[in-house]
């Protein structure tokens, strides 16, 4: 049976979640999409989750979010984009902090380590 790693990503930008989707999805990933905390939280019940990738939402407390996912999934791996010049202290701890400027070809490589390679496990 092929069983894909599955990605739940955050974003409140639909054009940039909608890429980062498909980009994911080419790579063989199956991939989750949410605008907001509630409707991620909804999906992170009802499915397997490997990864969460969130933007840093603004005027939404992430560490808020995180938590509840960490609550749900201990070990869960969660992935913080941001677009500053600093990291964002929103979420503690993170496990993986990826820049927006290092684009799409780290954000693979970034996802391939925190779920353990391959995208079908």
């Amino acid at each position: 049976m092929n069983t894909h790693s599955t990605i739940l990503c955050i974003d409140d930008d639909e054009l940039e979640l909608s890429l980062r989707k498909m980009v994911l999805e080419s790579a063989g990933y199956a991939v989750f999409a949410a605008t907001n905390p509630t409707m991620a939280l909804e999906l992170f019940r009802v499915e397997r989750i490997d990864l969460v990738i969130t933007d840093n939402l603004p005027g939404i407390r992430s560490h808020t979010l995180a938590a509840e996912l960490r609550h749900l999934s201990p070990h869960l791996p969660i992935m913080v984009l941001f677009g500053g010049s600093t990291l964002p202290g929103a979420i503690a701890p993170p496990d993986y902090y990826l820049h927006k400027l290092e684009g799409l070809t780290e954000m693979i490589a970034r996802v391939q380590d925190a779920i353990g390679g391959s995208p079908t496990a």
